[in-house]
């Protein structure tokens, strides 16, 4: 992953944004001068983040309050590149001064042209999931697998059957991909 994807991602997201009116010609210049890095790797709760410079809390935040956006590495990577730049735009979003995820900003959001991208965050946070585990927990009865990153040791019990889980090691010990 190299810098230039990011800055691809976010020169694709920005036209986009201004043909929708969220902003305009100036802060598309603002936001280009906003730094772009990558989450760890390893991450799997976090797929974006707008970082901002430390301040007050409370208040309002603008484009010149933001320290970086940073996106999940595999987003950029792995063939996720449409919900890469949805994420972009969430974050940007987020840089122009919409702080909190309040219903302006759900409205904003909705805004964003391709639905299979604004609708690809659980499958994508599933996948990082089952990237990391290490362990398949499973049903001997009804067969269902759940990745996870720690053991059961017996102590969880299937939703379905209310039999004990299975703890079977997926053959990996760390994040293949990395």
């Amino acid at each position: 992953m190299s810098y230039s994807e990011l800055i691809h991602i976010r020169e694709r997201v920005l036209p986009v944004m201004i043909d929708l009116g969220v902003i305009d010609f100036t802060q598309a210049d603002e936001l280009r001068q906003v730094p772009l890095g990558t989450l760890r790797r390893n991450a799997t709760r976090m797929h974006a983040v707008c970082r901002y410079h430390p301040g007050p809390r409370g208040g309002s935040k603008g484009i010149k309050d933001v320290r970086e956006i940073a996106l999940h590495p595999v987003a950029i990577e792995d063939g996720w590149h449409d919900y890469a730049q949805f994420l972009m735009y969430h974050e940007m979003l987020h840089a122009i001064g919409h702080v909190r995820h309040d219903r302006l900003f759900r409205g904003l959001e909705a805004r964003w042209p391709n639905q299979n991208a604004r609708e690809s965050g659980p499958s994508f946070g599933q996948y990082l999931r089952q990237r990391a585990a290490r362990w398949l927990w499973t049903c001997p009865n009804c067969k269902r697998k759940h990745h996870r990153s720690r053991r059961s040791n017996g102590r969880y019990l299937c939703r379905v059957c209310r039999v004990k889980l299975i703890d079977v090691p997926t053959g990996q010990t760390h994040d293949t991909e990395s």
